[in-house]
């Protein structure tokens, strides 16, 4: 019964915010964290929700995934962008007596350095910005299902001034007993505005996200589709040049070519896999069509939405490393280092 009602509220949750919620295109606050923070999601196509092979890191991405095997995992990602920015986590599972397996993690987002300038042109001082969240996570299990909830502080801070909210992510999760099957459902970022720049009229990364993963028995691979935006069908970009006298919203792509119905239902989809080369490699790869769409140059095609990984894993430690293209000559680095801090103990002892 508990189980039925935990996955009947998601959906009708899903289903009814999906109604409320308008355009989203470059109006929404704290976007960075829609931006892969781990190596893993990043080599899967930057979008998943439902990779159910042990990586503590993916609760940032759905917190029912978490599980009690993962008690005592530590996590670490240094993420370098283009120019200075980078973004760097760390995360750690521990399991509590007669409170189940809680998770905390930190991710850091920052900016670099940039020039002042008043609004007559004249120097004044350099600045800063970064973003930040912090967050606590716990999942159950009821049998062949898991569901979970991430409870996040975040912020912007940019020359002295800061915003902040306070959000959560809801999740479900469907493990196949004896198929290497999985499934997850994820309504992200609801909340709250704690504090706000002056004249902040976005809304909250509000998302809602759908995906499976699959490894056939006699196969080494394992394949990930995952649905993003569902609340949206058209997340095409748009010129606002070229928006009508009623301010209809009017598509145009670089050439100024309005969308097909492909690309609008296959912006929402990403696809990832990976090869199991056995129990201690794996390689991956993924593609992402909303961000081939969205940051394409005028005639250049190139590699952009496409992402690659591999993955290492030792007695002791793991380290994953990924990149992910998102247009021409600009690649984004992830690397993630792990270990289980109770095993180490536990083999000293």
């Amino acid at each position: 019964m508990i189980r039925q009602k935990v996955i009947a509220s998601l959906v009708i949750l899903s289903l009814t915010i999906s109604i409320s919620f308008g355009q989203i295109g470059g109006l929404r606050a704290f976007e960075f964290l829609e931006t892969p923070n781990h190596a893993r999601v990043a080599g899967l196509g930057t979008v998943n929700v439902s990779s159910n092979a042990g990586d503590l890191n993916m609760i940032w991405q759905n917190p029912a995934l978490l599980n009690s095997e993962m008690n005592g995992q530590l996590s670490f990602s240094l993420n370098p962008y283009f120019a200075d920015i980078y973004n760097s986590q760390i995360t750690y599972a521990q399991e509590f007596e007669n409170l189940g397996i809680f998770s905390f993690g930190v991710s850091y987002f920052h900016y670099g350095q940039f020039e002042g300038f008043d609004n007559t042109g004249s120097r004044t001082e350099d600045f800063s910005a970064s973003d930040y969240a912090i967050q606590v996570s716990h999942s159950r299990e009821d049998g062949i299902f898991r569901y979970g909830a991430s409870l996040k502080f975040v912020a912007n801070q940019i020359s002295g001034f800061n915003q902040s909210a306070v959000l959560t992510d809801l999740g479900g999760a469907f493990v196949h007993p004896e198929e290497e099957l999985s499934l997850g459902l994820v309504i992200k970022n609801l909340g709250f505005f704690t504090s706000k720049f002056v004249d902040e009229g976005r809304n909250l990364p509000f998302d809602v996200q759908l995906g499976g993963t699959y490894k056939p028995e006699f196969m080494p691979f394992r394949f990930s589709l995952t649905l993003n935006r569902l609340y949206q069908y058209d997340l095409s970009y748009f010129d606002e040049s070229l928006l009508s006298d009623d301010d209809n919203v009017v598509f145009t792509d670089v050439n100024n070519n309005p969308p097909s119905t492909f690309d609008k239902i296959f912006q929402h989809v990403t696809i990832g896999t990976e090869v199991v080369l056995g129990k201690n490699v794996n390689l991956r790869a993924g593609y992402n069509h909303l961000i081939r769409q969205s940051l394409r140059a005028e005639q250049v095609g190139g590699a952009g939405g496409f992402t690659f990984g591999v993955y290492f894993q030792t007695k002791k430690f793991n380290m994953a490393y990924s990149n992910a293209i998102y247009q021409a000559g600009g690649l984004a680095h992830f690397i993630t280092l792990g270990s289980n801090l109770k095993e180490i103990v536990k083999k000293k002892s």
